[in-house]
């Protein structure tokens, strides 16, 4: 048996290793929203739970060549980001996960759909007062370290009725832009390889991502030194009490607004 035989037999025997753990998961996730619309305490036990399993099947799906499944899952652990006792409308929107979860593992969905309108046709956490649907169609990849400014950022901006996506990292930024297409990218100017200033040089050389706006969020002020390699087209919104007027301005440069 060739080298290149043994190692494909290796990677069938992990994927279905992954799948048979995945479709155990979707199980204990269909129980977890049932428990929920009983109400009572469940909440406190189902959505840790529910958010620790994410968060595990995440991790294991890289490099399996599953790629929607991916990014339902990512998007699936945005939502349930600080989601401690969700309403009846938001386990409505996780049953939609759990169902189209269900739809990728049974090969029900056409794994050459394209992976922005995927993405698109999730459901996205929104105020509940919120009427303007349309506004939804906004799409925001928020790119930040800090779990914890980024939870603020993303929460203030989903009660404006924006669609948000998290990445932590450059590289996840650069692939999600590539893969998922955002209006906009707002990110940190501290990262982690790379800084905020070389992530927005880096998507402006790419042909795929080279027309997506960028706003850099920093403590520096518009023409400091080190913000030196910010291309002419990216907005700079300060880390400071006016960061709310800040961006407003570059969301409605952008036309975001």
């Amino acid at each position: 048996m060739s080298l290149q035989s043994v190692q494909q037999e290796c990677f069938d025997a992990a994927n279905d290793e992954y799948l048979q753990e995945a479709r155990d998961d979707l199980a204990l996730f269909e129980v977890l929203l049932g428990n929920l619309r009983t109400g009572g305490d469940a909440a406190e036990e189902a959505m840790p739970r529910m958010t620790g399993e994410v968060r595990k099947l995440i991790g294991l799906c890289t490099g399996m060549g599953l790629p929607l499944l991916d990014l339902l899952l990512r998007r699936l652990d945005n939502y349930l980001t600080d989601l401690d006792d969700p309403n009846p409308r938001q386990v409505d929107d996780l049953d939609v996960f759990v169902d189209i979860m269900r739809g990728l593992l049974e090969n029900e969905v056409d794994d050459n759909v394209d992976e922005a309108e995927f993405v698109r046709s999730l459901p996205v956490r929104r105020p509940v007062e919120l009427e303007d649907l349309e506004h939804l169609n906004i799409e925001i990849l928020l790119v930040d370290p800090n779990r914890t400014s980024a939870r603020i950022i993303a929460r203030d901006l989903q009660n404006c009725g924006y669609r948000v996506a998290m990445a932590q990292s450059s590289f996840e930024a650069i692939e999600l832009a590539v893969r998922t297409r955002p209006d906009i990218v707002l990110s940190s100017s501290v990262l982690d390889d790379i800084a905020g200033v070389d992530l927005a040089a880096a998507l402006a050389a790419l042909p795929k991502t080279k027309s997506i706006p960028f706003v850099l969020v920093t403590s520096y002020e518009p023409g400091h030194p080190s913000l030196a390699g910010l291309p002419e087209s990216a907005a700079v919104v300060r880390k400071s009490s006016q960061f709310g007027d800040d961006l407003a301005v570059a969301l409605e440069r952008f036309g975001i607004i």
